[in-house]
């Protein structure tokens, strides 16, 4: 009686033995700080910390050991039962636990970005903390904000490394840095042309990020996908230049994080032109 008076209890109340309840679409959650307040709309700006873990209590990630608060654009769950959906259903100062499946996870959240080799059938447990969260449109303004400021930053690194460089040159229309160190002779690459290229790309403060080890890099002039920085300074140069060139974040990267190159990093590179080979021909 007493073993059937506890499922009974459990099933009235809609929880497992662990105390999760379950949502329509198979997310899992439990509140631990519920203040059933209002909850975010898809668009808004949520300050969190978040820590996952795998089912055996290994951690995964702790927002904590990376900054003070964790921001995140709220969207639409990746999958059913996936984790935005309790996101969502939380308020500020609110406190939750969240069990998802590993494999839909990581395979449609995290893009195929796993930092271990989950089980079948795995299950990650998020503990998510509400700090607070913005309106989307206060959201926009905020990053506006961020922009503006992260932008002024760049352009005082990259004025500064202009000047210390010997680089105090008047930039290209499209904002380009170039100052030709060696020169070669014939005519710039036009669209069609290919560009034979030795280089070296590094940040401001000198980290090589990218270089042509073995072998110089071949592309396309107008046909081979660059970035702007690149697509703007290579056909301003001949076969045999050694140029050097710096360009801001919007000529490269932009404000998306590529690893090493973090947002708002504006680029230089030092060059060699080996070759141009012409359109419909096998050199120059």
């Amino acid at each position: 009686m007493l073993i059937f008076f506890y499922v009974f209890l459990l099933s009235s109340c809609g929880t497992d033995s662990e105390g999760y309840r379950e949502t329509a679409d198979g997310l899992r959650y439990k509140f631990i700080d519920n203040s059933n307040g209002d909850s975010p709309e898809i668009g808004d700006l949520m300050v969190m910390h978040i820590a996952y873990s795998n089912d055996k209590d290994s951690l995964l990630f702790d927002s904590k050991l990376l900054v003070d608060s964790f921001s995140v654009i709220l969207v639409e769950p990746t999958f059913k039962g996936g984790v935005e959906e309790g996101f969502a259903m939380m308020s500020a100062g609110d406190s939750a636990v969240f069990k998802v499946r590993a494999d839909s996870l990581f395979e449609k959240t995290f893009k195929g970005q796993s930092p271990y080799k989950h089980q079948k059938d795995e299950w990650i447990i998020f503990k998510v903390k509400m700090v607070k969260y913005y309106s989307k449109s206060i959201a926009d303004s905020i990053q506006v904000a961020t922009d503006l400021r992260k932008r002024r930053e760049e352009f005082a690194v990259l004025d500064s490394f202009l000047q210390i460089n010997d680089m105090d040159v008047e930039p290209t229309s499209s904002g380009s840095y170039i100052k030709v160190m060696s020169n070669g002779a014939g005519e710039p690459a036009v669209k069609g042309d290919t560009v034979v290229i030795s280089y070296k790309g590094m940040l401001m403060n000198g980290y090589v990020f990218d270089s042509t080890v073995t072998k110089p890099f071949e592309f396309v002039v107008g046909v081979t996908p660059v970035i702007q920085g690149w697509a703007d300074c290579v056909p301003k140069l001949v076969k045999g230049d050694v140029a050097k060139f710096a360009f801001p974040s919007d000529l490269g990267y932009g404000a998306i994080d590529q690893g090493d190159i973090p947002p708002y990093s504006p680029l230089y590179f030092e060059v060699r032109i080996v070759d141009i080979k012409r359109s419909g021909k096998s050199g120059s």
